[in-house]
This record gives C-alpha cells, sequence and structure tokens, in this order.
C-alpha cells in the first residue's frame, strides 16, 4: 500500500479509479464466466486457469478498492483538519489583535501613572527633612506607585 500512496501523489485519482474497477470487474466477470464454461465444450479445457486468474484479479481489485478508499478517508480528515486550522489561525489573529490593544493599553496606563507620580515626587521632596526622615506623603508616594495606581485614586 505504501508504493501506492506514492503513486496516488503521481497519478490522476480518477485513472486510478477506473484501473482498480477494471480490474474488479473484470475478477468478477472471469470468475463468474469460470463456472458457466463447462458447458461449452471446446474452452472447457481452459476453466480452472480462467478461474484462478478471475479469483486472483477479484482479490487484488478488492484490496485496491479498500486501499483506495482508505486513502481517500485520510485525505478528507486532512482537509477537514486543514480547514480547522486555518479558523484556529484567524480566530488567533483577532485573539493576537485584542490581546496587543489591551497590552499597549495597559503600559500606557502605567507610563501615565509613573509620570504623574513622578512629578508628585518633585513636589514633596521639599517636604522631607535634612535629618532623612520621611514625610508621611513620600510613604504614600511609595505606597501608590508600589501598588501602579494614580496618588488621590483612594486607598
Amino acid at each position: 500500500m505504501w508504493l501506492m500512496s506514492l503513486a496516488w501523489s503521481v497519478i490522476p485519482d480518477g485513472f486510478i479509479v477506473w484501473v482498480i474497477n477494471t480490474v474488479l470487474l473484470t475478477g468478477l466477470v472471469a470468475t463468474l464466466v469460470s463456472f458457466f464454461i463447462k458447458f461449452i465444450p471446446f474452452v472447457n479445457s481452459y476453466k480452472l486457469p480462467i478461474q484462478i486468474l478471475g479469483i486472483v484479479l477479484l482479490a487484488i481489485g478488492l484490496f485496491f478498492k479498500g486501499g483506495y478508499a482508505t486513502e481517500m478517508m485520510w485525505r478528507e480528515r486532512v482537509a477537514a483538519m486543514e480547514e480547522k486550522i486555518a479558523a484556529a489561525e484567524v480566530k488567533s489573529a483577532k485573539t493576537n489583535t485584542v490581546i496587543q490593544k489591551v497590552y499597549v493599553d495597559k503600559v500606557k496606563v502605567v507610563r501615565d501613572t509613573q509620570y504623574v507620580i513622578q512629578e508628585r515626587i518633585k513636589e514633596v521632596e521639599k517636604l522631607i527633612d535634612k535629618d532623612c526622615r520621611v514625610a508621611p506623603e513620600a510613604v504614600d508616594i511609595h505606597n501608590d506607585a508600589a501598588k501602579n495606581r494614580r496618588p488621590g485614586d483612594g486607598k
């Protein structure tokens, strides 16, 4: 069968189906004729070779018919999976766009918050004592920066 799978990639499907059906029908006809050939006197001596050839052709035809049907089933499965993959890729592209937009928005919010906190530090640095004591406003700024929220948004 592996040899036929190589041939199926080169030979057109219609020709393969025609050959398989021809072999199958030839084997069937030869097998049926071999059972009725005993009534014809001058061809009676060829009954056994025709019967053997008919059965062999019938078996080969059935074998390849089953192999071809299996090949077509797998091709259909592959086509169905390729359609699912294409749909998943489209959905993934849309989701990635949404995720990228959300990520950009979050980065913008973080940058804005960082800018506001830096400005607030510049205003409050004058309140920090020369004795290196930390004013409560500086602690609030530090806490707001750690929680990534704008100053004055609530606690």
